[in-house]
């Protein structure tokens, strides 16, 4: 029996592709996605922001991680989203830690 495809991946772009759009939005930062990671810069910040996420049946793990370029991986945080939340409480999750790391 063939495994059914598109069913998690598909929540996971979906997630990045929201998380992107609204860390673009900043004059100053530079967005990407590669796999199951989306990646920001600041320009005035050498480290840069890692956003991964894991699917689950009925939840996505995201963890935010800070990386610097010399240093390697600085500290992390991560939560569950289940799939009945906003993705607005993410991007409260993601302010906290920017203002954390960013600040």
């Amino acid at each position: 029996m063939p495994a059914p495809t598109g069913l998690l991946e598909e929540p996971v772009i979906t997630l990045l592709d929201q998380f992107a759009a609204h860390l673009g939005e900043a004059e100053d930062a530079v967005t990407a996605i590669v796999g199951d990671s989306a990646y920001v810069r600041y320009a005035n910040d050498p480290a840069i922001l890692k956003i991964s996420t894991r699917p689950g049946v009925d939840e996505v793990k995201i963890t935010f991680q800070v990386v610097h370029p010399e240093n390697g991986p600085i500290d992390a945080a991560s939560f569950v989203l289940a799939r009945a939340q906003s993705f607005d409480f993410a991007l409260e999750q993601l302010e906290v830690y920017q203002d954390i790391w960013f600040a």
